[in-house]
């Protein structure tokens, strides 16, 4: 169970996310697939279906607000859509479960709209969206779909049946035998060139599992190399922009440099681009180029971080880490025409820089990783972990005398300071476990399971009256 920064329980001086208490987790196979033509026809014809109920039903709860000021709730239209049999067939051809999992849509859209109003952030109030630009379909039950692990296929009711490649196969077989069911499907298509009268896809699916019998279940080594390393060990982890990671074992992770690498070579495909007509076959080609390396980009920092997420799990009971508002962080410095920013220049490079290392990627993987092994996560409070002497406790702006040196000025300690500030991190850890010991070792709030409404029918058992 991993929960988020608003919803974790404070203990102390930090939050817990992760308390490594979970029988079974969540997982999901990722792969690209290729269907046939007929069957790429029904995924086009699916996704401009989903399309068309969304913007019904986003345009149903605004003329009924606007007009009648009343709200539609999301059990109302899906009375409708049972309505829709005889009147539009070719929307229910693909099941219903993908018809009301649409409409469900606009509900995902209004509920953030409505937590970014409370948070003070820009709403953006959900708006209409083209068939153009609408390239997921996605199946919150196992219906009107089925997915074959051993024969490698993927059935999805109105488009066929798809031979799924080996790598996929792989994916799929590993989840089902740690036990895991198959449960959600999402599929997704992205242009990879084309014109636009014969454009073509990537299609890549998302298949996820429920019941997956956790790591440290199957074989509690296999996070740590052959034995049991971290019992009983508290890991302190420093985030910062020059070394992405640094750990109170004494390990500095420096991320590699791909954006700072790949930035020139886009840098000059917009060049390249800007001297072309917008829209035209040269221009969208260009976009794709550019799209491609800033995906490249994504994937190498993705698996860095994964890795690195792994081996920092593996020596450690318990991993601590700073709880960073990167939204925060990372906010534009430009300010308003009446109360212009300062230094906006400095600041867009500070931005630049810590979108590039990716520290709030690198969190989400510790986080997967801790609970897949069966570890506890924490994040602390990072008020003076920089300026914190890790040996005396002394507290000293002065204590920074260069970026990456550490030099107390009560009792002389020196070190690496991002070390320095990974030992106060791990110093709290453990003041955080200490208070959640002492509060009984309460687990995670889980979420209660999703029951479905059931018609009553006529030979259902009568309800007792109260005596």
């Amino acid at each position: 169970m991993i929960l988020s920064r608003e919803r974790a329980p404070r203990y102390g001086l930090g939050r817990l996310v992760v308390d490594g208490l979970d029988a079974a987790v969540c997982r999901k196979a990722r792969f690209a697939f290729d269907p046939s033509p007929g069957q790429e026809r029904g995924l086009l014809a699916l996704l401009a279906a989903c399309c068309e109920v969304y913007n019904a039903g986003l345009q149903e709860r605004r003329e009924a607000w606007r007009r009648a000021n009343k709200s539609v709730s999301l059990f109302d239209q899906f009375t409708q859509i049972k309505g829709l049999r005889g009147l539009r067939d070719d929307v229910l051809a693909w099941g219903i479960q993908r018809s009301v999992g649409r409409c469900g849509g606009w509900m995902q859209a209004f509920a953030g709209f409505y937590r970014r109003v409370k948070a003070g952030r820009a709403p953006g109030y959900p708006r209409f969206r083209s068939r153009r630009r609408f390239h997921t379909a996605s199946w919150d039950e196992p219906t009107s779909w089925k997915v074959n692990i051993d024969r490698r296929l993927l059935r999805i009711q109105g488009v066929g049946t798809i031979r799924l490649p080996k790598s996929a196969g792989r994916q799929l077989a590993r989840l089902a035998d740690r036990g895991g069911v198959p449960v959600t499907l999402s599929v997704t298509r992205r242009r990879a060139g084309g014109t636009s009268e014969h454009p073509k896809w990537v299609w890549r699916a998302s298949v996820g599992f429920k019941d997956v019998t956790p790591l440290r279940a199957a074989s509690p080594s296999d996070l740590g190399n052959g034995r049991e390393s971290g019992a009983g060990r508290v890991v302190g982890a420093d985030r910062g922009v020059a070394v992405a990671l640094a750990t109170s074992e004494g390990q500095l992770h420096v991320m590699p440099g791909w954006m700072g690498q790949a930035r020139e070579t886009i840098a000059a495909l917009q060049r390249r681009q800007a001297r072309k007509v917008k829209f035209s076959r040269s221009w969208r080609a260009l976009a794709r180029r550019i799209a491609r390396e800033y995906r490249k980009v994504a994937q190498r920092t993705d698996n860095w971080a994964r890795e690195t997420a792994r081996q920092l799990v593996a020596q450690a009971e318990v991993v601590a880490l700073e709880n960073l508002d990167l939204a925060s962080m990372t906010r534009s410095a430009k300010g308003t025409i009446d109360n212009p920013g300062r230094n906006v220049a400095a600041k867009s490079g500070l931005n630049r820089a810590l979108q590039d290392v990716a520290l709030g990627r690198l969190a989400t993987w510790v986080c997967v990783k801790a609970e897949e092994a069966g570890r506890r996560a924490w994040l602390v409070d990072l008020a003076h972990t920089s300026q914190r002497c890790a040996r005396c406790g002394h507290i000293d702006p002065n204590n920074r005398p260069a970026r990456d040196v550490f030099v107390c000025q009560r009792c002389g300690h020196t070190a690496h300071a991002d070390l320095n500030a990974a030992a106060n991190i791990a110093d709290r850890g453990r003041a955080c476990e200490t208070a959640w010991h002492q509060a009984g070792s309460p687990p995670l709030p889980r979420p209660s399971p999703r029951l479905r409404r059931r018609r009553r029918t006529e030979t259902a058992r009568p309800r007792l009256a109260p005596a």
